[in-house]
Parts: C-alpha cells; sequence; structure tokens
C-alpha cells in the first residue's frame, strides 16, 4: 500500500493523519481497516489526536496567527464538549485558511490539469464525505459532511469524534497550506 492509498483510506473515514504518527501507529491503523475493523482504526486514530492534542493546538496557534484567536475559541469549545460549536468553528478556520479553495469543484479540476498528483486529489476524491454534496433525507446527518453542517441542514453532528475530524483537517491543511496555491 502506498502513502497515497494510506491518504486515502484515512480520508474516506474522515481522518487526515496526524504527521507525528509513527508508522508503526499507522501500520496497525491500516491493519484494523482492512480488517474492516473501522471502530478499533477509528479508536487508534482518536486516541493519537488526543494524545497530541496539546502540540496540534501549538501547531495551529503558530501557522495561523491570524486567525488563532477563533482557533483558541474553537479548541476551548472542544475542551468544554461544546462539539457542534467546535466542528463548526474548525471547518470554517479550514475553509477560511484554505480560501475557500478545498471545498470548491472548480479548484479541483484546475489543479487536476496541472499536477493530477497533487496531494490534494489523494484525498479529497469521490469516498471522501466531507465534500460530499447533503442531501436531506438521504445524507447521514451524524457523519463529517462539511456542506450539510456549513448549511445548517446536519443536524446530529456534534460529537467528539466529529469535533477531532474536524480538528485533524485543520492541522492537515494547516501544515500544508503553502502548497494549497500550486
Amino acid at each position: 500500500m502506498s502513502f497515497k492509498d494510506q491518504d486515502q483510506l484515512f480520508a474516506k473515514y474522515g481522518w487526515y493523519i496526524f504527521d507525528g504518527t509513527s508508522l508503526e501507529e499507522v501500520l496497525i491503523i491500516l491493519k484494523y481497516f482492512n480488517q474492516d475493523n473501522e471502530g478499533l482504526a477509528q479508536e487508534k486514530i482518536k486516541n493519537i489526536i488526543e494524545k497530541n492534542f496539546e502540540e496540534i493546538e501549538t501547531d495551529l496557534i503558530t501557522l495561523n496567527s491570524e486567525s488563532d484567536h477563533i482557533i483558541k475559541e474553537a479548541i476551548n469549545c472542544h475542551k468544554q464538549e461544546l462539539f457542534y460549536a467546535s466542528t463548526i468553528l474548525f471547518l470554517s478556520i479550514t475553509d477560511g485558511i484554505s480560501k475557500g479553495k478545498l471545498f470548491n469543484s472548480k479548484y479541483f479540476e484546475k489543479i487536476k490539469k496541472r499536477n493530477k498528483n497533487h496531494f490534494l486529489l489523494d484525498i479529497f476524491n469521490e469516498k471522501n464525505l466531507i465534500n460530499k454534496q447533503f442531501v436531506p433525507d438521504k445524507s447521514s446527518n451524524t457523519e463529517l459532511m462539511r456542506h450539510g453542517i456549513m448549511h445548517g441542514n446536519s443536524n446530529n453532528y456534534g460529537n467528539k469524534l466529529n469535533s477531532l475530524k474536524a480538528l485533524s483537517l485543520l492541522h492537515y491543511i494547516s501544515l500544508r497550506k503553502k502548497e494549497l496555491g500550486k
């Protein structure tokens, strides 16, 4: 399995792997996913994010100084278990630091023409729920589906898992935001 496959698999379940994750941990998680043990895989990823929460928080504040006050509030909401608030704030900040590009299909068409191997194409693909169009009565309102959340259609996304997934996306994009312009 290549790193491209790994990124696609994690993104399929709404996760963006923490850069400090050891190779051993990644292999264990991949093994769980490949054995159709999604619950154990997601628990392992959740534990990695929680174990590294302070480092992630520091990275986000350092890398996004212009938004640090909003990031601090989102983190505070997460810590207070206000998961509806933290999830939507993490998604909104991600949208802002990417200048709205991440959730725009025209942007992906443009980078596909210029660079078919761009890292974003690996994770923001048709299997990734974050970018799927929310369809009332058909879409899950417990999944991390940005469109449904940001437009008020999804009403059951406020849980710790989705907040951590949105945090992992924000961290992943913050570390790579310079590459968004390429």
